[in-house]
């Protein structure tokens, strides 16, 4: 079972904190996508935006459009943002939105064929989807070195990161739930830091810690962390290399002017003819 409460004290931080700036790495992959669409929205619903910059990029793109932000947030009161404590209990309207963007929210839900059925429920004809979610082997090294530390200390590992799901099957569930033209493309942003600390403020300012009941409740001392940092590897410079692998996940909600791919023996051309 989740661990709602601290699910939420997680995601309830200050917006703008000074160690974002990974988030800000997925939020401009969010934003880089948009830049090619070239459809003009007119209802959009954007699911996790703690820094707002989807929600200040969306604004001056489709300037004509409205958007709805919900997010994890009740501290920094933001007249653009509407506070929800589970996203499982999120109530879409159907039928609304052209577009549906989430960033990094969907790894937060313990039902997420759920909530994409949600999603695809409440999108428009020929509306898209678009987000993204950590893969499987976000930092790896982080978590190898944890697992490392842990075994030295306490015999054995606790889960440090939440959940996240494999490829396959969350291909599996676009599909089954009739998303159009499903796409999951991994994206890889590769980092260097001086300082092990500042590596982990900034992973830290992700949320992606364990939020299950089954959680170890105590905080680690400077023992822990002394030791993490013996354990994990430095490069030739002598600095610490981190790896954040996560998808970009676009889908679209079936619509007759959509092209549907041809059934065998219906192709009018032969290939000599462009040849």
């Amino acid at each position: 079972m989740i661990n709602k409460k601290y699910l939420k004290n997680l995601r309830c931080k200050e917006i703008n904190n000074k160690n974002d700036f990974i988030f800000n790495c997925y939020s401009e992959a969010i934003i880089d996508s948009l830049e090619i669409i070239r459809l003009n929205f007119q209802n959009i619903l954007i699911l996790g935006d703690q820094g707002t910059m989807i929600y200040k990029f969306v604004q001056k793109k489709f300037n004509n459009s409205s958007i709805k932000v919900y997010d994890f947030n009740n501290i920094n009161s933001n007249n653009t943002i509407e506070n929800i404590k589970d996203i499982d209990l999120l109530e879409i309207e159907k039928n609304k939105y052209d577009l549906i963007i989430s960033n990094m929210i969907l790894s937060l839900s313990d039902n997420l064929e759920n909530l994409l059925h949600k999603v695809i429920n409440s999108l428009t004809p020929n509306g898209f989807f678009l987000a993204t979610i950590p893969s499987l082997e976000n930092f790896y090294s982080l978590k190898s070195a944890m697992i490392k530390t842990d075994i030295e200390i306490y015999g054995g590992a606790y889960n440090r990161f939440n959940k996240t799901i494999e490829l396959q099957q969350l291909i599996e569930i676009l599909k089954k739930n009739n998303y159009t033209n499903p796409s999951v493309n991994l994206e890889i942003i590769k980092l260097e830091y001086q300082t092990f600390n500042k590596l982990l403020l900034d992973v830290r300012s992700m949320n992606l810690s364990y939020y299950y009941d089954d959680k170890k409740n105590t905080f680690e001392n400077k023992n822990y962390f002394k030791k993490l940092e013996k354990n994990y590897s430095k490069n030739k410079k002598n600095n610490f290399d981190v790896t954040s692998n996560f998808y970009i996940v676009t889908g679209w909600k079936d619509h007759s002017s959509q092209q549907k791919p041809l059934k065998p023996g219906q192709v009018k051309n032969k290939l000599k003819d462009f040849l």
